[in-house]
């Protein structure tokens, strides 16, 4: 429990602030282990909530003006994500996605190249948890390089899925080389939900249902706070923006959010999503319609931190069960 020096950044499931985060830890003794999914997804270390992307100074009359823009250039640590829940290693495929898509987004593509994800398989879980109705399981292997089975004994089944994780384990077998006795633990099984996820993507696709004034009904009461979407770690939304004074300064790339009033309001003051059930429908189709229309990771992994998070209780599963009944 001594403070130790890890040859990694190593951010992993710890206490603060009396709940359980993923976080980079410096000793033995801050590691949880009694978790059901931190509430925090590890996106933050791949894809930072704020980030320089260049930088810039802006030359006096006398020096004749000008602006100069340099670029940032990044070199990410190596990183081991220990601790992973199977839905938050499926959701690196979906980031991957995005930042691959029309244009190679290095400052994420290089800090995943250089992580490695080890994942526990879920023995426990709450209400919020939903990853079987997505297509996932307690055991998924998406997304990880190095899945861990808990045992009866207090230890754990190893088990190497990429050749990033074959060649982690190999070069850290000390740690890895003794032989488990234990036989897995049952694995949590989460509440059957009347889902049609097929269903739900047809009726999204049809244009009729845009304008349904279901979607009112469902979203009333949400409050545009955002919560659900700096917790998701699917989510992936960011801006650009210029900061510092007149002389020099960054510019940086933040997080933003389709829950924002602002999020789509254009410069002529017109606002296409005027009202915040129009914001939560987008992100609702972005999950389960645009997403999986363009790429073939998934838009949702069923965490379930937008249900645990959200103020007033907007439960994302008992909007698709009213689709998957309309």
């Amino acid at each position: 429990r001594d403070k130790i020096c890890f040859p990694f950044f190593l951010p992993i499931p710890t206490t603060d602030a009396r709940r359980v985060v993923y976080k980079p830890v410096t000793s033995a003794g801050e590691v949880e282990s009694d978790y059901i999914v931190p509430g925090n997804s590890f996106k933050e270390f791949l894809f930072p909530q704020t980030e320089p992307v260049a930088s810039f100074t802006i030359g006096s009359e006398v020096s004749g003006g000008g602006v100069e823009l340099r670029d940032v250039k990044i070199d990410p640590p190596e990183t081991v994500i220990f601790g992973s829940r199977p839905c938050d290693a499926a959701s690196v495929a979906s980031l991957r996605s995005v930042f691959t898509w029309d244009f190679v987004d290095e400052f994420y593509t290089k800090r995943e190249d250089r992580a490695t994800v080890i994942t526990v398989t879920c023995t426990r879980g709450d209400e919020s948890c939903f990853c079987t109705e997505v297509g996932l399981s307690p055991e998924s292997p998406d997304g990880s390089d190095v899945l861990l089975r808990e045992t009866d004994k207090g230890d754990y089944i190893v088990e190497t899925l990429t050749d990033k994780g074959r060649a982690f384990v190999e070069k850290h077998k000390s740690v890895f080389e003794a032989k488990s006795e234990g036989k897995p633990k049952k694995l949590f099984e989460p509440d059957k939900l009347e889902v049609d996820l097929e269903k739900v993507g047809e009726w999204l696709k049809d244009k009729e249902n845009y304008e349904s004034p279901l979607w009112a009904e469902l979203a009333r009461k949400c409050i545009g706070c955002g919560a659900c979407t700096f917790s998701c770690p699917t989510c992936h939304c960011f801006d650009i923006t210029d900061e510092g004074v007149y002389s020099e300064g960054e510019r940086r790339k933040n997080w933003d959010a389709c829950q924002f009033d602002h999020f789509t309001l254009h410069a002529s003051g017109h606002n296409p999503r005027d009202t915040q059930y129009k914001r939560w429908r987008n992100r609702f189709m972005c999950k389960f319609n645009f997403y999986p229309e363009k790429f073939s990771s998934k838009g949702c992994v069923g965490c379930g931190r937008c249900i645990r998070v959200c103020p007033v209780r907007l439960d994302i599963t008992e909007v698709m069960e009213a689709i998957s009944k309309a």
